[in-house]
């Protein structure tokens, strides 16, 4: 059998020469040419293919195509193969192409050879598809030819198909299980490219490599895990990682440890609010349980303690042979360091995710965690009832006079070494220059250098009077769990009365951290010192009974004494918790955290009553407003109609005046015609007679008469517009009362009647009428009159007779047409002026009107925004609920913990 290996490099024909000591391959292979042809049936073809190599190996190709055309035997497909290669060597590669693609064969290494060599082709003409689908063609079929598989990676590379190279690599490793290709799988995926890949892809290479490598394992899927993360499918990725460890066994002797950390960094993230719980109840229980099963001693309890909040949340989801092993778990830790940091991480969340919802948890709860977080610092609470002067006790600690009896607010008076004054309310924070004008049940930063203070690292926090209605204050309740310890100040005369009993031990049952101690202040009261004795013991065993690790300490603010004040300091620091702070604060802290989720579910029913009263509120302001304004047209209306027919009455009285003067005044003028008048004239001469004594009559009469009228109507409009001013002003008042502020305003604009006044003096003053043809005008009677005056005067007739008839025509003559004339010409600009009164009083009430428009249009934006606001929170309400319940999780998770530690 030819060795494919010589055939592959083409020295086949060495078969025929390494026997033979002398001579040259090419003379040898002549000869051997020679012998053979001598014989009867000669076989040339394996001598013309050895001829060939040797003709190519001497880059004779030409010669060495001729020799391999003719092959007829088992070697023909490889000369074949060889004849392209020529080709290719001469640069034809078109031709080499077609023949390469012609070779058939069932020989796996030669289908190789062919492939690889139309490879090599492809990628220097630059066809880099038809490359990549034939290493693939290659690795396909004889994925261990040699160096095939490294070839086709370092093309894929080369090409940067990651797609290609990661299926390569993926295949490799299922099909060899050899470990260089899970360490190149391992590098392609911390370089980031197997993003586009689903999860399902690697399962089986995680299957293989969990029982090949767990230290690669772990690698590979943490890796994995990071990238996913930044991705869609990364609920995809956890649901098959949880299916994938819910399925195999875990090797108690591998340390899991950065496997655990990631499941444990991938809870959290699950549940800092930015899911919805149905979201996550598919992925977490599984999650825990995996996690549980990975956790080493370092991480058991965080594991653990999840296990066991999210099933006391979420009953019934976790396996109970999972929560029956956290429940072992967590019993049999004996040493633990307390979750402060890690409960100091969830506050913040809570608090950034409230600001994302604009929901405020009280700045007081904000303030008070602050203050918990300094863990060099202790908080000593002292407080007493208003008999027990427990201010001189705490001034004479601090060496001035800070604390009063009658201060209404809480002072957590701190040591610094620049003196402020903080007053923290439910909503801000505000500085203050002095104690005075303090609200009540505040709290009051006070910060001051104190010696005393900074020797016993402490903070003290004094309280108003306690009596039973401070003590159940929630005020009370809250900064009582921001201290460590407590100070109950008791009054020597009449010392832990049953009143003082009850009150110590509700604070005990609502606080049970608190370590509280006595001091017995006013033991200069006492008269004698076997009395003082007495009372100092039998008060101590009266509290011994139910607070038997109080220390009790006799003090009195009158004794100076440096004994006094050295005791009273080792008094302090007795008193003080010790080695166990950062315990008491994360117990504190927890506290905190759950009533900043209790408040913040209340403050979400409190918005959407706020929402439901809202609208309810406006839809009602709408009704009345719009009752209103219908109230305001009728009063326009109304208005409009009676101060329109006032000034209607007056136009037609001087309207009337006219009619009936006017003929009177051009009648009368008949006196001015005599006997021995110039008839052809004098109706000239009475023409402008008549004129001159109707504007006599216009401009000293009926103007000032009409100018009166106006004014008085003028007053009367007034009178009716302040009538109307004032009912609006009572409106207004009305509404403002239901707005609680001064929202409305139903002003109206008085500047009408300044421009009524204007166009009255304006109408009125120096009217010019214009002349008026009274007796030339053209009727028939005065043509015929004036026709009888030229005849009379031509013939010189007895004037006597004329001047009788012209006067009687004069005296009986009809001037209603030219009275009317005079009246249309002289009102014609006051009927204008009428026109205008109704745009006018609409004017004088716009404000107002626009005002109520408005209120109704801001009444019916607010419906609407609140009912959409409204909707969307009844629409989704879990989007506000559910990071609330997944904060109540990891609290609980912590106080497990808290508990374990104890």
């Amino acid at each position: 059998m030819v060795s494919e290996t010589l055939l592959i490099h083409k020295k086949f024909y060495e078969t025929f020469v390494n026997d033979v000591q002398d001579g040259e391959p090419i003379q040898l292979l002549g000869e051997a040419y020679l012998e053979e042809q001598k014989k009867e049936i000669p076989e040339l073809s394996t001598i013309r293919y050895a001829q060939g190599e040797l003709y190519f190996h001497y880059k004779d190709f030409e010669a060495a195509i001729f020799k391999w055309e003719n092959i007829g035997s088992e070697l023909e497909p490889w000369a074949r193969k060889n004849v392209a290669d020529a080709y290719y060597e001469l640069g034809m590669l078109s031709t080499a192409e077609e023949l390469y693609k012609s070779i058939a064969s069932e020989n796996l290494v030669l289908r190789a050879e062919v492939a690889l060599q139309l490879f090599t082709l492809y990628i220097e003409e630059e066809r880099f598809d038809l490359a990549s689908g034939t290493i693939k063609n290659v690795v396909s079929f004889h994925p261990d030819y040699p160096n095939v598989t490294e070839l086709a990676r370092s093309f894929f590379d080369s090409q940067k198909d990651w797609e290609s190279a990661i299926e390569l690599v993926v295949n490799e490793s299922l099909r060899t299980g050899v470990l260089k290709w899970f360490d190149v799988l391992q590098s392609y995926v911390d370089l980031g490219y197997t993003r586009n890949l689903l999860p399902e892809y690697f399962a089986q290479v995680l299957e293989l490599l969990s029982l090949t490598d767990q230290k690669r394992f772990e690698k590979l899927v943490t890796s994995l895990w990071q990238e996913y993360r930044k991705q869609e499918v990364y609920f995809e990725w956890l649901t098959s990682i949880n299916a994938f460890f819910g399925m195999i066994e875990i090797d108690g002797t591998h340390s899991w440890h950065d496997l655990a950390d990631t499941f444990k960094d991938t809870y959290l993230e699950l549940v800092d609010g930015h899911y919805l719980v149905h979201e996550l109840q598919p992925i977490v229980p599984e999650l825990l349980s995996n996690w549980l099963k990975l956790a080493d001693p370092s991480q058991v309890m965080f594991a653990a303690a999840a296990v066991l909040s999210w099933d006391g949340i979420f009953n019934g989801q976790m396996n109970p042979l999972v929560v029956g092993d956290a429940e072992n778990r967590l019993a049999q830790i004996r040493v633990s360091e307390p979750s402060f940091q890690a409960s100091s991480v969830l506050y913040e969340d809570v608090i950034q995710w409230s600001n994302k919802y604009d929901v405020d948890p009280g700045e007081k709860t904000k303030w008070l965690v602050e203050v918990l977080k300094d863990l060099e610092t202790q908080h000593l609470l002292i407080t007493g009832t208003e008999k027990s002067d427990k201010s001189s006790f705490v001034n004479s600690l601090l060496g001035a006079e800070l604390s009063g009896e009658e201060t209404p607010a809480y002072l957590i008076i701190r040591d610094s070494d620049e003196p402020n004054i903080l007053e923290i309310t439910d909503k801000e924070r505000i500085p203050l220059l002095d104690l005075r004008d303090i609200s009540q049940n505040s709290f009051i930063e006070l910060n001051y250098p104190s010696p005393f203070l900074q020797d016993h690292s402490l903070t003290l926090i004094d309280t108003p009077p306690m009596d039973r209605h401070t003590v159940m204050s929630p005020e009370f309740l809250s900064i009582s769990h921001a201290a460590d310890s407590m100070v109950f100040v008791l009054d020597a005369v009449s010392p832990f009365t049953d009143y003082e009993r009850d009150m110590m031990l509700q604070v005990k049952k609502r606080t049970p951290h608190l370590t509280i101690h006595f001091v017995m202040n006013r033991m200069d009261k006492i008269s004698s010192e076997n009395d003082a004795v007495r009372i100092l013991d039998e008060t101590a065993e009266r509290i011994a009974a139910d607070f038997p690790r109080a220390n009790v300490f006799a003090y009195s603010s009158e004794y100076k004494s440096r004994k006094q004040m050295q005791d009273a300091s080792e008094f302090v620091a007795a008193s003080q918790t010790g080695l166990f702070i950062e315990q008491l604060r994360t117990d504190t802290l927890l506290y905190y955290i759950r009533q900043t989720l209790t408040t913040l579910l209340e403050k979400r029913v409190d918005m959407e009553n706020e929402r439901v009263e809202s609208i309810a509120w406006n839809e009602e302001m709408v009704v009345k407003v719009n009752g209103a304004i219908n109230q305001l047209m009728d009063m326009e209306k109304e208005k409009t109609k009676t101060i329109s027919k006032n000034y209607r009455s007056i136009k037609e009285e001087v309207k009337s005046d006219l009619k009936k003067i006017i003929p009177e005044l051009l009648r009368e003028s008949s006196e001015l015609v005599k006997e021995d008048s110039d008839f052809s004239q004098i109706h000239l001469t009475l023409n402008e007679e008549m004129n001159v004594r109707i504007q006599d009559y216009m401009n000293r009469r009926l103007l000032p008469r009409f100018y009166n009228s106006l004014q008085h109507w003028i007053m009367e409009s007034k009178q009716d517009f302040s009538q109307c001013q004032y009912d609006l002003n009572e409106m207004a008042e009305g509404f403002n009362v239901l707005y609680r502020d001064n929202r409305m305003d139903l002003q109206c604009d008085f500047k009408v009647l300044d421009d009524w006044s204007r166009d009255a003096d304006r109408m009125t003053s120096g009217v010019r009428i214009e002349h008026v043809n009274i007796l030339l005008r053209h009727t028939p009677s005065q043509l015929l009159l004036k026709g009888a005056g030229k005849l009379f005067g031509s013939i010189g007739q007895n004037k006597a007779g004329m001047y009788t008839r012209y006067k009687k025509f004069l005296e009986t003559m009809d001037y209603d047409d030219v009275a009317e004339l005079i009246a249309r010409n002289f009102l014609s600009q006051f009927e204008l002026f009428e026109k205008s009164l109704d745009r006018d009083i609409t004017m004088f009430f716009r404000g107002a009107k626009g005002n109520l428009h408005a209120a109704v249009e801001q009444s019916e934006y607010e419906i609407k925004e609140n009912q959409t606001a409204l909707d969307k929170m009844r629409e989704r309400p879990e989007q506000y609920r559910d990071p609330i319940t997944l904060f109540e999780v990891r609290l609980r998770q912590y106080e497990w913990m808290q508990k374990a530690s104890r």
